[in-house]
């Protein structure tokens, strides 16, 4: 996706769209802008909360860095 993110939906199914490719399970938790780019937290647990991160650029939409457990 190209452009700038304008709101925490829009990131979070940015951040939804790219887990979903390691993962069955993606429940967005929170979004949060930290300056230039967007935190993303996903719950990607099956049966317990296991958290994935995901920053994406708010002005481009790309994932800058994850961290799936």
């Amino acid at each position: 996706m190209a452009g700038e993110v304008k709101s925490a939906a829009e990131a979070t199914e940015i951040a939804r769209n790219f887990i979903k490719k390691y993962r069955v399970i993606a429940a967005p938790l929170k979004a949060v802008r930290e300056g230039g780019a967007w935190l993303v937290e996903i719950d990607v647990g099956p049966l317990f909360k296991s958290v994935a991160k995901v920053r994406i650029d708010a002005l481009t939409g790309e994932v800058l860095e994850y961290a799936i457990p």
